[in-house]
């Protein structure tokens, strides 16, 4: 995968992700968040005779009658909130780490996104045991979109491990320049040094020049 959906890059997808993950974390946690806060009041109603389920998703004060319903509920209400705040804090990691091109602050997200479409996979089991259409439908769609959501994050992570892989290519210079090379002459080719540093023996075209020693009298022989 290059792009997600065909038409942006893998980053802005995932950061379009993240994103989109953290508004629905921050939507169902503090749904979740008030159905805690009123679950106990909602159960003292029950006992009084008065239900108090403003958003609907409590069980019923029938259901809640049994101690064992009760507790599970509890159990579920309270796991629903934890979930929602690791997810929301994991989607703000994502968005960094798609930023930032770190593939180990998008670990989390992925982890918990598989137990978030098992989750969804359970729950539309029971849809289409209990035969309810549209919750099945929802539960579908759902997992279909989460798992499309991973697939992006889990292509994005192998690209930035194989960009972190990729060799450096240091250029290399088939001849190297001495300190004494003609910078204008062909590869290869040593220009000649200067007559002060140079030793060139007797030829015929230089003859050794002569040096008269001195005889200490003043006269040269």
């Amino acid at each position: 995968m290059q792009k997600c959906c065909r038409c942006v890059s893998l980053q802005k997808g995932v950061v379009a992700i993240g994103v989109l993950s953290l508004i629905c974390s921050s939507l169902l946690m503090v749904g979740y968040g008030s159905a805690a806060g009123t679950l106990e009041e909602h159960v003292n109603a029950c006992r009084d005779g008065e239900a108090k389920d403003i958003m609907g998703i409590l069980p019923s004060c029938e259901e809640l009658a049994d101690t064992s319903t009760l507790l599970v509920a509890r159990i579920f209400v309270y796991v629903q909130v934890s979930v929602w705040i690791l997810f929301f804090i994991f989607s703000i990691l994502l968005i960094v780490g798609a930023v930032k091109g770190r593939s180990g602050l998008l670990i989390p997200w992925l982890v918990l996104s598989v137990v978030v479409i098992t989750v969804i996979i359970w729950a539309g089991v029971r849809a289409s045991l209990t035969r309810r259409t549209y919750d099945l439908l929802a539960c579908v769609i759902a997992s279909l979109v989460c798992s499309y959501c991973c697939f992006v994050v889990r292509a994005y992570s192998r690209f930035i491990k194989r960009q972190a892989l990729m060799p450096i290519i240091v250029p290399t210079y088939p001849h190297t320049r001495l300190c004494c090379e003609n910078p204008y002459a062909h590869a290869g080719e040593i220009r000649e040094l200067p007559p002060a540093y140079s030793f060139k023996t007797p030829t015929s075209n230089y003859p050794a020049k002569k040096i008269s020693l001195p005889t200490g009298l003043g006269v040269k022989i």
